[in-house]
């Protein structure tokens, strides 16, 4: 049975340590700070990120009626999966494999909020003006 954009979507955020944000201003879902996928804008599909361009030509290969890609994929590793061929056995399992992957990475490092700065030619007058 197909399924509806909204039954995706509780699907994607089902599984541990996901969490929605936006992502080029779309809603997405993220595990580990990474993204792990979100239902396309124009497409009535399920955006999915895969680990390689190499797996994304198995994919769309072996499934073709469940697997494509839009010219805007053509050089990024992504995937279209076609709500109406995907059931929720078939996204779960998709999702729990490439959350495994994600899990295996390296955590992203973010920079630290960097400290408003005072030039040091004001630090001085403030110490000049503070003697007085």
């Amino acid at each position: 049975m197909p399924l509806t954009r909204a039954e995706a979507r509780k699907i994607m955020l089902s599984i541990p340590g996901t969490d929605e944000r936006p992502w080029f201003n779309e809603p997405s879902v993220f595990i580990h700070d990474r993204f792990l996928s979100k239902l396309h804008k124009k497409e009535e599909a399920v955006t999915l990120q895969v680990g390689s361009m190499e797996m994304r030509g198995m994919m769309l290969e072996a499934e073709p009626k469940l697997f494509y890609i839009t010219d805007h994929y053509r050089s990024f590793p992504f995937v279209l999966v076609r709500l109406a061929a995907l059931d929720r056995k078939t996204l779960k399992e998709l999702l729990v494999g490439r959350a495994a992957q994600l899990a295996a990475m390296k955590p992203i490092k973010r920079a630290k909020k960097a400290k408003k700065k005072i030039p040091l030619v004001k630090k001085a007058a403030a110490k000049k003006t503070k003697g007085r």
